[in-house]
């Protein structure tokens, strides 16, 4: 009998359509000033556009991933392409700004259909010699589609953010329509149709290697969005121009997306990604931390790029982790669906904690970082120690 093969085209559409929903996160901070001017009200309030979506996820992560345990993986995507698509059309076409933030909170819910639905399909999409490699690849989702969606800065200043947002809203059309075309309606997509919300809840806690990877996750947060959201006015505090900080944050983000990717192709050669994740978060945390205690700005800017690339191994790990930390493959969905919770939810936490520590003192930044580090990493030896089991597509 010979052995299944990866289906990569319906793959590449999943991890397409992972990009163009994350750019709706990132087409915002690109535009956010020229909201706020626009709408005439303070850039605080322009953040919140920002962050409703990681409220929806820090709230709601888990029992979306239930829902679409039961209607099905695949519709699950398209819905959320849809809705997401639909709400991104209407978002530029606005007038005021409680609409604005009314139509944002349709497409975070888009956006957490579509990021829950698609690794289950991934997973069983993809051989099992090949499923570490391809959730590696669907990883770089999100800070692929977040460089997208800034890369819309000139856009806005060329022609506004209305148009900015229309391009960002052709990406999920376009994607919807590929994922409708290429993406199987597979067995294991629909298998959790039948089984009882309570049912499914009850047995992944049971599994307890979905809330450890959970775990692992929520503390990579803690690293990734101290030293994404502080190093440029850390950088600042050091003497380096406006500019030069932004112009280094930028670059440590497309280094965590080199990780991403760097990950896949260790997956791919045959290295667990339980191992990844034990090495590569204290290494992040360690390196995180020394960045709030360097007094030099460009060795501290050297330093947070080797953090963010090699802490850009821990998504893609914890992602390719997720089908092998269930029993069964309709349980996936919800096993994400928690993981991105855990994750919006540090979000959601950890930078106003973070700063409130900084006005205190850059260097007291440094410790809580670290610990997250620790903590990730040790998850990551708990899940190696304890064994996996691999989701293998259903009949």
């Amino acid at each position: 009998m010979s052995e299944p093969r990866s289906r990569w085209l319906a793959i590449a559409a999943i991890v397409f359509a992972g990009f163009a929903a994350a750019a709706q996160i990132g087409k915002v901070p690109a535009a956010m000033t020229t909201i706020a001017a626009e709408f005439d009200f303070p850039l605080a309030a322009a953040a919140l556009v920002v962050s409703l979506a990681s409220l929806l996820a820090a709230t709601a992560g888990l029992a979306i991933g239930l829902g679409v345990a039961r209607i099905g993986v695949r519709r699950g995507l398209l819905a959320g392409l849809a809705m997401g698509g639909l709400a991104a059309t209407l978002a530029p076409l606005t007038q005021g700004a409680l609409p604005l933030l009314a139509i944002r909170v349709a497409e975070g819910a888009g956006f957490l259909l579509v990021v829950v639905s698609a690794p289950s399909l991934v997973a069983v999409l993809a051989a099992p010699r090949d499923r570490s490699f391809a959730m590696g690849l669907w990883g770089c989702f999100m800070p692929g589609g977040i460089a997208i969606g800034l890369s819309t800065a000139p856009v806005v200043e060329a022609a506004g953010w209305r148009a900015a947002w229309f391009v960002c809203a052709a990406m999920l059309s376009v994607a919807l329509l590929l994922c409708w075309r290429v993406v199987p309606a597979v067995g294991a997509a629909t298998s959790g149709a039948r089984a009882p919300l309570g049912r499914l809840l009850r047995d992944l806690i049971a599994a307890r290697s979905p809330l450890r990877v959970t775990g692992a996750f929520g503390a990579y947060s803690v690293v990734y969005f101290g030293l994404a959201a502080f190093l440029p006015a850390y950088l600042e505090s050091l003497g380096m121009g406006t500019g030069r900080a932004g112009a280094a944050a930028a670059l440590a983000a497309l280094a965590n997306l080199s990780g991403n990717l760097v990950a896949a192709a260790l997956m791919r050669r045959g290295t667990a990604p339980e191992r990844l994740l034990g090495f590569a978060a204290p290494a992040m945390g360690g390196l995180a931390a020394a960045v709030f205690l360097i007094p030099l700005p460009l060795m501290a800017a050297g330093v947070a790029l080797l953090a963010s690339a090699i802490g850009g191994l821990v998504p893609a790990a914890c992602f390719a982790l997720i089908p092998a930390s269930v029993p069964r493959p309709d349980l996936v969905a919800p096993a994400v669906g928690l993981t991105i919770q855990g994750n919006n939810l540090m979000q959601l936490i950890a930078p106003p904690l973070l700063g409130a520590l900084a006005g205190l003192g850059w260097a007291l930044v440094a410790p809580p970082l670290l610990l997250a580090g620790c903590v990730a990493g040790a998850m990551g030896l708990v899940l190696a120690a304890g064994g996996l089991r691999s989701v293998e597509p259903s009949p």
